[in-house]
């Protein structure tokens, strides 16, 4: 639904969707890889397209910032140095707060980056130690959900906090959603999108039985204050294609939006093959 183009910063993958709605509009920011003048190799950036049309087999984006990235890379030496992806993003305190997964020279960290047109973004820095958020309003703070390995390096996820939305503090130790034994999601929990309605925050997050980083489920679950889970008994409620379908290898980040018509779309970043054979994502849609 939202292929790779052209020949610059998003010209190899497009991955990551997350949705927000700011001063009437639907905006959709994503991670695409490409190319970065001056640097070697392929480099994650963040972009934001506004939603035109959203329904069942019908996803129509317009670019903007001139279709160039919103959040780039550092200096090399700067904690988002190398890459920046995974956007997650809230309004707070009349802002747009956009969160992201910043990979440099050192630990993978969460950066914050903030707009007041959810277009211009100034970078503030590194928040915490950890990678892949979600961030969504808890009362007059921020909840924010994020990913860490453990020893054997698996992610495992957990709860941090903020009254201001730049210091995080974890509200509970441990994690908050961890891998089943013996099941899908044995292994690994990665990418966690939140939402809320009726009272309930809602988590659809990928899982995996056999790699890290992934996931061959979605799995969904509820909860009133994002730290005590209740798991939905038909989980997975979602899973990757067919091989050599766009989404047949794996998939990550489900984000969900209800349309005017009733219907839900999820957009989702897939991968047609395995990181072992054809790794190679781009942003797909399903719908019920």
């Amino acid at each position: 639904m939202v292929p790779p183009a052209g020949e610059g910063w998003r010209s190899v993958w497009t991955a990551n969707p997350d949705f927000l709605e700011f001063e009437g509009r639907l905006l959709l920011y994503f991670r695409a890889t490409g190319f970065l003048a001056g640097r070697e190799g392929e480099h994650d950036r963040i972009g934001v397209a506004e939603v035109l049309s959203l329904a069942a087999g019908d996803v129509r984006l317009e670019m903007l910032n001139g279709d160039a990235p919103v959040v780039d890379v550092g200096e090399p030496e700067a904690f988002d140095g190398t890459d920046v992806l995974d956007p997650a993003t809230v309004v707070f305190q009349g802002k747009v707060f956009l969160y992201y997964s910043a990979i440099g020279p050192g630990p993978d960290s969460v950066g914050l980056a903030v707009s007041k047109d959810g277009v211009s973004f100034t970078k503030v820095g590194k928040v915490l130690t950890g990678r892949a958020p979600d961030v969504i309003g808890y009362g007059d703070k921020l909840r924010m959900v994020y990913q860490k390995a453990d020893a054997a390096g698996n992610y495992q996820v957990y709860l941090a906090e903020s009254s201001d939305g730049i210091t995080f503090e974890d509200v509970v130790s441990e994690p908050v959603i961890r891998p089943t034994a013996g099941s899908w999601d044995s292994l690994s929990i990665a990418t966690v999108r939140l939402e809320f309605s009726d009272g309930w925050y809602f988590a659809l997050y990928g899982g995996s039985s056999y790699l890290a980083d992934e996931p061959d489920f979605f799995g969904l679950a509820r909860s009133k204050d994002l730290v005590d889970w209740q798991f939905h008994p038909g989980n997975p409620v979602f899973g990757c294609g067919a091989k050599g379908a766009p989404d047949g290898g794996a998939i990550w980040f489900p984000a969900l939006r209800e349309t005017s018509s009733g219907q839900w779309v999820m957009l989702y970043e897939g991968s047609r093959g395995k990181y072992a054979w054809d790794l190679c994502s781009a942003i797909c849609a399903a719908w019920l």
